[in-house]
């Protein structure tokens, strides 16, 4: 069974994109397709983008970049990759090769990476404050739009609107037009955003460093609730049918399911650090700490399936396909784990941290 599949958390199950069906999940959301080597892709902070092998995690190919590597995304040709060199890059999913390649000017992406059948949107740091949607086959600009602070959260996008977050003195979350960028709401809190964006046909679900996450109508952006926890919240977040999930930072710990009508708590699990990278599908939730372990939690009651541990925190994404779960951790190491016991399938070791968001295709 091909379990939920997420744009920074929306289930997209058996969506199809540019005529592909999405089957597998990228750490911060962006769709996977049956196309391209059958590969892991992860960036590092030697400033690489990988594809390993998805059986034995040998290398099939590296590019090195300027700078280290956050975002990654990939579709039927292409794997796209953001860098704090200042550039978007587009490269060949079969060699590496680089197609095309886009410079915010002296901003270094942090943010996340969307795509869609025509463009690659991404978000830039405090100097230009932007969202791009850059053309997927020649990387020019299509639109861009200022935010007013610098843009590190998770991108995500439908149909209509494409979905970002500012961050120190922005705190706020946007709907832009898909076409024009132009601002369609925007939503205020009381910190900065930098979690992942989920949206389903209902709502847009974001955490903030104000302690809450957030549900916004996708019309028009106003509260339909927040859940407080005491502590920011700047993972990612994966949502299904009937939660949201998504993990506090400092003080917090923790990895929560709330209710996705009311936002009330259904069950939470707490680590020993900070949680970064999660993901979901029909039997477990899928969390990276930074206590230096990756854990499965049962999606009913938030027990504990099984962990690993790495050999330094986990600060990366996590993605999943039906056998693995892949995550990288601050020991320079992607690594593949069996997704029923946690124990460890392969791993490939970069030359720094490997940070960065993680995606599965082929």
């Amino acid at each position: 069974m091909i379990p939920p599949i997420s744009i920074d958390g929306t289930d997209i199950t058996g969506a199809t994109i540019d005529g592909l069906e999405v089957d597998e999940i990228t750490v911060d959301g962006t769709p996977v397709f049956s196309a391209g080597p059958n590969a892991v892709f992860a960036g590092s902070d030697d400033d690489n983008v990988y594809a390993l092998d998805i059986n034995d995690g040998s290398e099939l190919w590296s590019f090195s970049t300027g700078g280290n590597v956050r975002g990654i995304a990939v579709d039927d040709s292409a794997v796209y990759a953001g860098s704090r060199d200042n550039d978007v890059y587009a490269l060949d999913i079969n060699d590496g090769s680089q197609l095309w390649s886009f410079s915010t000017g002296t901003d270094a992406l942090r943010s996340g990476i969307a795509v869609d059948d025509s463009a690659v949107y991404t978000g830039s740091g405090s100097d230009s404050q932007s969202v791009f949607a850059l053309d997927i086959n020649d990387g020019s600009e299509l639109w861009s739009f200022n935010t007013g602070a610098s843009v590190e959260s998770g991108i995500a996008v439908d149909d209509s609107a494409v979905y970002a977050g500012s961050s120190f003195g922005g705190d706020t979350v946007f709907a832009l037009d898909v076409n024009d960028g132009s601002e369609l709401w925007s939503f205020t809190t009381g910190g900065p955003i930098q979690s992942g964006i989920a949206v389903d046909d209902s709502a847009v679900y974001a955490g903030s460093r104000d302690d809450n996450v957030y549900a916004l109508d996708i019309n028009d952006g106003s509260e339909l609730w927040s859940f407080t926890a005491g502590a920011n919240f700047t993972s990612g977040i994966a949502i299904d049918d009937s939660a949201v999930y998504a993990g506090s930072s400092f003080g917090g710990d923790t990895v929560f399911a709330l209710d996705i009508n009311d936002g009330s708590e259904l069950w939470s699990f707490t680590t020993g650090g900070p949680i970064e990278g999660v993901a979901a599908d029909d039997s477990a939730v899928y969390a990276g700490s930074r206590d230096d372990n990756v854990y499965a939690l049962d999606i009913n009651d938030g027990s504990e399936l099984w962990s690993f541990t790495t050999g330094n925190i986990v600060l990366s994404g996590i993605a999943i396909d039906d056998s693995a779960v892949y995550a990288g951790s601050d020991d320079d190491k992607v690594y593949a784990l069996d997704i029923d016991d946690g124990t460890e399938l392969w791993s490939f070791t970069t030359g720094g941290n490997v940070a960065s968001d993680i995606a599965v295709g082929g």
